[in-house]
């Protein structure tokens, strides 16, 4: 979730970013002051590390629980940097020639979003093995799932039952009602204590969690 040209109440100003990690064990968040790492392994909400060397930090992801972080600041909106937080070393960093609107990552592939284009680099050395250019909207995305049907079709005998089931419904089992409108949010589903979880960070500061 990406607030750096969002609209925010005073009290959450200086959170420009938030987001899980791939496990949904942690939450990352960045603010003009750096960047937190929380954990969810547990119900409260413990902070594990916290960087104030870069500022205005706008993108933060970290690769699942491990001390491999990439970073965007609006200071330098162009350039990614991947580090090791736990040693504070900048591993490798990467210019690109517009802003980088999002970063994701796992543990071979690091995908950086620009404006009209894709880039597609191996995470141990950072080598571009494709670039995509697509016509991207600059104010709405889009999504094709007219597959999504033939999809789970080919996929019945592999699937549990229930899970069939319930994509082939098409209807909600189970709804939320958050104590806000308006907010732009991001959702994760995630096992604590050994108790399924619904986690719901939210642009005015808070980490919401349902059973």
């Amino acid at each position: 979730m990406n607030l750096a040209s969002q609209s925010v109440e005073a009290g959450a100003a200086h959170l420009l970013f938030a987001t899980f990690n791939q496990d949904n064990t942690s939450l990352a968040v960045g603010s003009k002051s750096g960047y937190k790492f929380f954990s969810l392994s547990v119900d409260k909400l413990e902070q594990i590390y916290e960087c104030t060397d870069t500022e205005d930090v706008c993108i933060v992801e970290r690769l699942f629980s491990s001390s491999l972080v990439a970073i965007v600041s609006l200071k330098a909106p162009r350039k990614l940097k991947v580090c090791h937080f736990k040693k504070g070393t900048e591993i490798c960093n990467y210019s690109y020639s517009n802003t980088i609107l999002a970063v994701k990552l796992n543990r071979q592939r690091l995908i950086v979003c620009l404006e009209e284009s894709l880039y597609i680099h191996n995470i141990r050395d950072m080598k571009v093995l494709h670039y995509l250019a697509y016509p991207g909207s600059a104010s709405i995305g889009e999504v094709q799932t007219g597959y999504f049907g033939k999809v789970i079709m080919a996929s019945t005998s592999y699937l549990p039952s229930q899970v069939t089931e319930m994509f082939n419904q098409g209807r909600a089992f189970a709804t939320v009602r958050l104590p806000f409108c308006g907010h732009k949010n991001i959702c994760a589903l995630s096992t604590i204590q050994k108790i399924p979880r619904l986690l719901v960070a939210a642009a005015d500061g808070y980490l919401y969690i349902y059973n």
